[in-house]
């Protein structure tokens, strides 16, 4: 009713702040880019899902547990290819400067994957010998092309982000999954072993490199006039904190991924190792989906901001912690008190044990989901140096996690509650050192307040 000729105001409806909270802001495109590409991988996992009832009828134990090395070496190799200067590409304003950090990082995969494929013609018996992966020798010729495809399909990957073409980015996920799924099945249906699943592992990382490279010509034409043999030389030097730092840290976060499976498996069972991988994967999921996609739709938009409008990075930081905390805590809520009775009825009686689990890392999915996006700004403001500080903490925590509850004697479920606590310290110290770097203080907000 109005009031002295003054209209009232009512209270928009629900959906409408809803729309105006997640869609205006500095973090606007950050979110509709982020809902692109998970929609994508969304998709590509869906395919993947539905495809794994078939692929284990028609391949043997075995014959995984070689994929899974496979998939495991070539990750691991992987940041050497190019240095991670791929990194850098969605950074410089120019194009023209951006084109040549693409020549230089794939002359770096080039000369790594020539060197690679004469080592592993004459010594690949010796070395997969010496690191126990004698089944991989028939196959060392798909190592070459599995991280050359892998480092191809990245470096195109961070263009599609500097040109802010998610959509790209979301159908090749969709198309890798099509096809390294349809090989898998097509080849184990003619073969024996374990071919059929490498040769679909290769396509699935590497699927899509085509349909980048047509989308991708007519820049890549217009800017090859402006590579310059001094200008990789100083970029080479400008960027030297991406092989510097991120290339160890890689090596870092494949440590802290897998030691502890490893710890929980060798000082427990396997079984209860087992329980642990499933709550994990679920853990996993949402970030994996929503916030690594968040994370590079982050990158795209703070990268056309750049280092030097401090005050537009800093207001997006705040703007996308706020709402992907919002996004993470029903989820982290409903898993911390349902966790048991969730994977008993969907998993079954066995993985209660996995329920249990998955309430205690709910803690940590809560934080790692919002740290998971704002991590890109230490590479957007050139300090490489503060990641690899955070990547190192984790790796001495989770040690110092799974050594005391070695020396202490503690059972398998205190010492994932232990670690799930440790972790969310870590990742909250990550969002108070990310805010920190672009120059927020909590005292503006009280004020602003």
């Amino acid at each position: 009713m109005p009031v002295d000729g003054v209209p009232s105001r009512t209270k928009a409806p629900l959906y409408k702040r809803l729309q105006r909270r997640f869609f205006n802001g500095e973090a606007s495109r950050v979110f509709r880019g982020m809902a692109v590409l998970a929609a994508g991988s969304s998709l590509a996992k869906l395919v993947g899902l539905v495809s794994i009832p078939l692929i284990t009828r028609l391949y043997a134990p075995e014959d995984f547990g070689v994929m899974a090395v496979y998939t495991a070496l070539i990750a691991m190799l992987l940041p050497l290819m190019t240095l991670r200067y791929a990194l850098a590409l969605p950074l410089p304003q120019h194009d023209g400067i951006a084109m040549n950090i693409m020549v230089l990082s794939a002359g770096i995969l080039l000369a790594f994957g020539i060197a690679l494929t004469v080592i592993l013609a004459v010594f690949s018996a010796p070395l997969l010998g010496l690191l126990s992966m004698e089944f991989l020798i028939p196959w060392w010729w798909l190592i070459i092309l599995g991280l050359l495809g892998a480092g191809i399909y990245e470096l195109l990957t961070f263009w599609a982000t500097r040109k802010r073409d998610y959509k790209i980015i979301a159908r090749t996920n969709v198309t890798q999954s099509l096809a390294g799924n349809g090989v898998k099945i097509g080849l184990g249906l003619l073969i024996a072993g374990p071919l059929g699943l490498l040769v679909g592992q290769l396509v699935s990382k590497s699927g899509g490199i085509g349909t980048m490279l047509h989308a991708f010509l007519t820049d890549f034409s217009a800017n090859w006039r402006h590579v310059r043999y001094r200008r990789m030389v100083f970029l080479s030097k400008h960027y030297a904190t991406f092989p510097l730092y991120r290339v160890p840290s890689q090596f870092l976060l494949a440590f802290a991924m897998q030691a502890p499976v490893f710890f929980i498996a060798s000082n427990f069972s396997t079984a209860e190792a087992g329980q642990f991988a499933l709550a994990m994967t679920v853990i996993a999921l949402p970030v994996t989906l929503v916030a690594q996609s968040a994370g590079k739709a982050f990158l795209g938009e703070a990268a056309k901001a750049g280092a030097k409008d401090q005050a537009k990075l800093r207001r997006m930081t705040v703007d996308v912690i706020q709402k992907t905390s919002l996004m993470s805590l029903i989820p982290a809520i409903v898993l911390f008190w349902f966790g048991e009775i969730l994977f008993t009825l969907v998993f079954g009686d066995n993985w209660q044990m996995a329920g249990l689990f998955a309430s205690y890392l709910s803690i940590y999915l809560f934080f790692h989901f919002i740290s998971n996006p704002i991590q890109h700004v230490f590479q957007v403001v050139g300090r490489n140096d503060l990641y690899f500080q955070q990547v190192l903490r984790r790796a001495i925590m989770i040690v110092c996690v799974f050594t005391a509850s070695y020396l202490l004697g503690l059972d398998a479920a205190s010492t994932v509650l232990i670690y799930a606590l440790v972790m969310s310290i870590h990742y909250g110290i990550v969002c108070v050192i990310a805010l920190r770097t672009v120059g927020w203080r909590f005292h503006e907000t009280e004020q602003r307040g």
